[in-house]
């Protein structure tokens, strides 16, 4: 069967991979000229001379990724990861506490000894009841303020959710920020893993991949419009000419799709579903030296323009960016917001501004700076989110959907876009019988 996969990031690449296994004829269409969406990468001349790729945007994975493990290891790149013990530490009116251990949630000392009681009972919490769907009706303002209090929501939580969200954190649901607790916390010490090669060498094995199985990859084309009809899908380039498959997976952005798929008899909750998303705003600082011992650090009530830093060569060998340690100052915005709007130049200017402020004693120079931004990253989800959720399905057997408005509950990250690609290949192979023997061979 001729299958066309619409997009180029994560979920694309993986839905290429795992269709291209049921013995599917893959087409996979990408409007930008390189694959890998949010992790794609730019060119970093080193002082040392060497010539690294580094990623555009912080990423990096979790033991219990499941889904995106497998498909490093499908793709030969197994022995490229590299595991380490990170540390978090955060910043509160510029004094940085460590906050990883249970001596840690004791001793921090912005709150009481009361609420540092019920901070780590809100950790225990969230490790062993997580996911529980009741909390799709409950805001995350209203659970964390019953767990841990008014005073250390309004000291500590408020400005991380505000962060991450907006002015819309006091309608995002308790389980979105459950699930993130879970994801993160639900191993016994924190180790987080990079490929030595960065997620550009997984990008470029999976491109490896997909063409030495005969799987076409069209790069700089634009996909504008889909039709469907009893027997085929038919999708519409920016040129104005046609290309039909069996069917398509588009993993484009939710509005994106809702534009391509006008007049097109989709499912009501894909047609109708309004979902607005948060950019992010990448302030990348190559310094001479490390800032601390920790992979991330959030800003709470110290004057600074970004909300946060993670230090990704404390994670990643120093080797891979040619001896400089690669520092991504952050803002997740709305794409609309004055700080979305700022110049590249203001930006790196602020940035700049806050290392000097927060990290005085320091004195780490600035060797080269990048800044990057890209408009839709983290849905702002809404109260029963989960009941509105689009299916996989869009069309039966024609068209189907895979983008970040269905990982929900789930964090949106590599790992779970993979994971909802692993659930619609059951999907597939039962609305396409004759690839059921294939996905048998597969499983």
């Amino acid at each position: 069967m001729r299958a066309a996969i619409i997009g180029g990031g994560i979920s694309g690449l993986a839905s290429a991979v795992r269709l291209g296994e049921l013995g599917c004829e893959v087409t996979l269409f990408e409007s930008a000229s390189t694959l890998g969406g949010l992790a794609t990468s730019f060119e970093y001349a080193s002082p040392n001379g060497a010539i690294c790729e580094l990623e555009k945007f912080y990423h990096c994975l979790l033991p219990n990724d499941d889904s995106l493990l497998r498909l490093v290891r499908d793709v030969g790149l197994e022995g490229d990861l590299i595991w380490r013990e990170t540390k978090m530490g955060f910043m509160v009116r510029r004094e940085i506490h460590s906050l990883n251990t249970p001596l840690d949630v004791l001793t921090f000392s912005p709150l009481r000894f009361d609420e540092r009681l019920r901070l780590g009972l809100m950790a225990v919490w969230a490790k062993l009841r997580g996911m529980n769907p009741k909390l799709d009706d409950v805001t995350a303002a209203d659970w964390i303020r019953r767990i841990v209090g008014a005073r250390a929501f309004e000291l500590i939580w408020k400005p991380l959710l505000s962060a991450k969200i907006g002015d819309s954190y006091d309608q995002i649901p308790a389980l979105w920020m459950s699930s993130r607790l879970y994801r993160e916390k639900n191993t016994d010490v924190e180790r987080k893993g990079v490929l030595a090669g960065g997620y550009r060498s997984l990008t470029d094995a999976i491109e490896r991949h997909l063409r030495e199985r005969g799987a076409r990859i069209r790069l700089e084309t634009d996909v504008r419009g889909i039709e469907t009809s009893d027997d085929a899908t038919t999708l519409v380039l920016a040129d104005g000419s046609r290309e039909r498959f069996d069917f398509a997976v588009s993993t484009a952005p939710l509005p994106a799709f809702q534009r391509m798929t006008q007049g097109v008899p989709v499912d009501a909750r894909s047609r109708d579903l309004e979902l607005d998303y948060h950019g992010v705003v990448s302030g990348v600082l190559m310094l001479d030296k490390p800032l601390s011992p920790y992979y991330w650090m959030p800003f709470v009530d110290s004057g600074a323009t970004a909300q946060g830093v993670i230090e990704m060569s404390n994670l990643m060998p120093l080797a891979r960016s040619g001896g400089v340690y690669v520092t991504y100052f952050v803002n997740y915005a709305h794409r609309t917001s004055e700080l979305f709007a700022r110049s590249d130049a203001d930006l790196l200017a602020a940035y700049r501004s806050d290392l000097a402020q927060l990290f005085p004693h320091v004195r780490a120079r600035v060797v080269d700076q990048f800044l990057f931004k890209a408009p839709f990253v983290e849905p702002i989800w809404t109260l029963g989110y989960s009941r509105r959720k689009p299916p996989l399905t869009a069309v039966p057997k024609r068209l189907y959907m895979v983008s970040t408005s269905q990982v929900y509950p789930r964090v949106n990250s590599w790992n779970s876009c993979c994971e909802v690609v692993d659930e619609l290949v059951p999907e597939v192979v039962a609305q396409h019988g004759s690839l059921a023997a294939r996905a048998r061979e597969a499983a």
